[in-house]
């Protein structure tokens, strides 16, 4: 197998596309708990972070190889394509990706992840270990219960407040509570329940218990629409307590990414509770997080 192909492979085994725009996450609590990071420990942070992001979401196809291989087996195609697609989904399961390449994969950016972790806080040492644990117990659950959404929110809402403690060791119960259901919300309702919700036809034949397949399609739709216009309100919300960061840009850039990363989806998923179209959430909410570190950086220019 040639160098590109394994590279591919392992793009698309660590979904890549998601990894980096997952970046963007912590570096949003960094800049709440800090309008001047160092360069140097932002350098490291994001590397951290990179890494991170790569090895845990590789972790989540290794830990589900099985299920994959069945669900290969059964030629499901989805009904559009989605941002996780590049470098073709689930390598693993497809063949194309050894085992034991794929868990020297995760191992390696895992513990460079905690190193560097380790250098920059050992709460967010601490939290890197509970995040992994928790997607774990994730995957372990897959065919056991559909509220194992909670955990995916905890997983990422943990990620995103480890970039508070890269740069402050004080504790702001305001700001890590929004940031905290800021990130749960978006997980469950931007991600999480939209992916399920596209992948119903693919998942019951393997007994996986997901949202859409125990309560219903439009029962999905409510939840992931009720938890995206959460996302926009806390994201908001967060924008004010940093306004002496960020100002009047900060929050309306905030609220303006808002709208077509997640009210509008929210609204057309309502209108229509399909795969194709919670595909289409699930792409463009997965641009908020962005959106929104977009907005503090534009906010700290303009001060």
């Amino acid at each position: 197998m040639s160098l590109a192909v394994q590279a591919r492979a392992l793009y698309g085994f660590s979904r890549g596309n998601q990894a980096l725009l997952s970046i963007a996450q912590p570096l949003v609590g960094a800049l709440l708990a800090t309008d001047d990071p160092a360069p140097g420990r932002l350098t490291a942070a994001v590397f951290a972070t990179a890494a991170a992001f790569f090895a845990v979401f590789a972790a989540n196809d290794l830990f589900d190889a099985r299920l994959d291989r069945r669900s290969a087996a059964m030629a499901h195609t989805r009904a559009a394509p989605d941002i996780d697609s590049a470098g073709g989904r689930h390598p693993l399961a497809q063949g194309r990706l050894r085992f034991a390449a794929g868990l020297a994969w995760v191992l390696l950016l895992g513990g460079i992840a905690l190193a560097v972790a380790v250098a920059l806080s050992w709460v967010c040492a601490v939290l890197f270990v509970c995040a992994a644990l928790l997607e774990a117990a994730y995957c372990r659950l897959a065919t056991v219960t559909a509220h194992k959404f909670l955990l995916s929110g905890a997983m990422v809402a943990i990620g995103a407040c480890a970039g508070w403690f890269a740069f402050s060791g004080t504790v702001d119960p305001l700001r890590l509570g929004l940031l905290a259901v800021w990130m749960a919300a978006w997980e469950i309702g931007g991600r999480n329940i939209p992916n399920d919700l596209a992948d119903v036809d693919e998942d019951t034949p393997l007994g996986i218990k997901t949202v859409p397949i125990v309560y219903g399609p439009r029962a999905a739709a409510r939840l992931s629409a009720a938890l995206l216009l959460l996302t926009a309100a806390t994201a908001c919300a967060l924008a004010v307590t940093a306004w002496p960061f960020y100002g009047a840009v900060g929050l309306a850039v905030t609220a303006l990414t808002a709208i077509p990363t997640l009210v509008l989806p929210a609204a057309h998923l309502l209108r229509h509770p399909e795969g194709p179209t919670a595909l289409t959430v699930f792409n463009r909410a997965s641009f908020h997080p962005l959106g929104v570190l977009a907005a503090f950086v534009a906010g700290a220019l303009v001060i």
